[in-house]
């Protein structure tokens, strides 16, 4: 993006990039805007490879938008080469670089999972935050999509301490396990299984939560999310989403605003009357560079 690529280009050469992240959510950004840039899979998984490239949970891309309501669009691609529709964490990200760069405290960004708006937000403890204005969680089995009405599964969704899974879509596929010892679940074992179940046709995110409050302004959840394509991350802001919808309409709770906990930190989520979403958290740049142009 232009605030930090004219501060740091110099007489630097190759593709350049910012290393960002939302609560150690991590990302590689390059602006395809003006020059175009297309990876391939095994350029992607080099790149974000954090022993022999720059590291990161994904790649993000910004385009020219297609849509004339857009402000700018974002193509989000997995360590596996595979375009994702939506990721929250890095819409944030890429919502706070564009509006650096723009001077402005608003997007409309166009990902593949549609137009999302975000605003900037008071700052905490210095540090900026984004909201996201997010469409309302789809519980449709064949939108998430699940193989079969969720009641069906049989116990394909259920592992070890992992049952009784709540199904929602915020635009990619989730799967909330709640449980009562969070500490006791070893999640990167008993997701992986649930994840590559053949009741779920395109995979999915599989959140393992434990409710810690609901008295007071805003419920307590404590989260983290197992995330296609077989990545435990930091922080997962659909998961986030996702955990408090569940924890609604499986009547765990009544509330409507939520403080999400997860390892890199915590995000803010209001569920709000006509079930939009309000998604609210840190954004960070970690540093920049340039990738060698044979890349």
């Amino acid at each position: 993006m232009r605030p930090y690529s004219e501060a740091a280009r110099g007489d630097a050469a190759g593709i350049f990039f910012i290393k960002t992240h939302g609560l150690g959510n991590d990302f590689v950004l390059v602006d395809g805007r003006e020059k175009p840039f297309r990876p391939q899979a095994a350029m992607i998984a080099q790149i974000c490879d954090r022993h022999r490239g720059v590291g990161g949970d994904q790649l993000l891309v910004l385009e020219a938008p297609q849509s004339a309501c857009a402000d700018v669009r974002m193509r989000i691609y997995n360590v596996d080469g595979m375009e994702a529709p939506a990721c929250f964490n890095a819409s944030r990200c890429a919502a706070f670089l564009w509006m650096q760069e723009a001077g402005k405290n608003s997007v409309i960004l166009e990902t593949l999972g549609g137009l999302l708006e975000a605003r900037m937000a008071e700052a905490e403890n210095g540090q900026p935050r984004i909201s996201l204005y997010l469409a309302p969680a789809v519980t449709d089995w064949q939108a998430i999509p699940l193989a079969g009405p969720l009641a069906n599964h049989d116990g394909r969704l259920n592992h070890g301490t992992l049952s009784e899974p709540f199904a929602v879509s915020m635009g990619n596929p989730h799967l909330v396990y709640f449980v009562s010892d969070f500490d006791a679940v070893d999640v990167p074992v008993e997701a992986a299984v649930v994840q590559n179940s053949t009741y779920l046709p395109e995979q999915a995110n599989i959140g393992v939560a434990e409710l810690l409050s609901s008295e007071g302004d805003e419920a307590r959840l404590k989260l983290v999310v197992y995330e296609r394509p077989g990545i435990l991350t930091e922080a997962c802001g659909s998961g986030a989403c996702a955990a408090a919808v569940a924890a609604v309409r499986s009547g765990r709770t009544n509330q409507k605003k939520f403080r999400v906990l997860m390892p890199g930190g915590a995000l803010q989520v209001e569920l709000c009357a006509d079930d939009t979403i309000i998604l609210t958290g840190d954004v960070a740049v970690a540093f920049y560079g340039f990738l060698p142009d044979e890349a």
